[in-house]
């Protein structure tokens, strides 16, 4: 059961890297057609870009972290 529980652990820490990947390619990188048309400002599509990028690696950084706290808790309980 251990091993079924790592693979498990580590293929959803995966998704959630990949999930997060997907966000950046689909909506921040098109952000400027999608928020003004293809005619915004550059710096201001740039900043809105960087902002929403930084927030999604931040929240994935606290989404692993937090797995793996729980991962670990669990792990140590057995």
């Amino acid at each position: 059961m251990g091993l079924a529980s790592l693979l498990l652990f580590i293929t959803a820490m995966w998704l959630m890297v990949l999930a997060v990947a997907a966000f950046l390619v689909l909506f921040v990188s098109p952000v400027d057609a999608l928020l003004f048309g293809g005619h915004g400002e550059r710096i201001t599509i740039v900043v809105i870009q960087t902002t929403v990028a930084l927030a999604a690696v931040i929240a994935l950084i606290f989404g692993l972290s937090r797995m793996k706290r729980i991962y670990l808790q669990k792990k140590l309980k057995q």
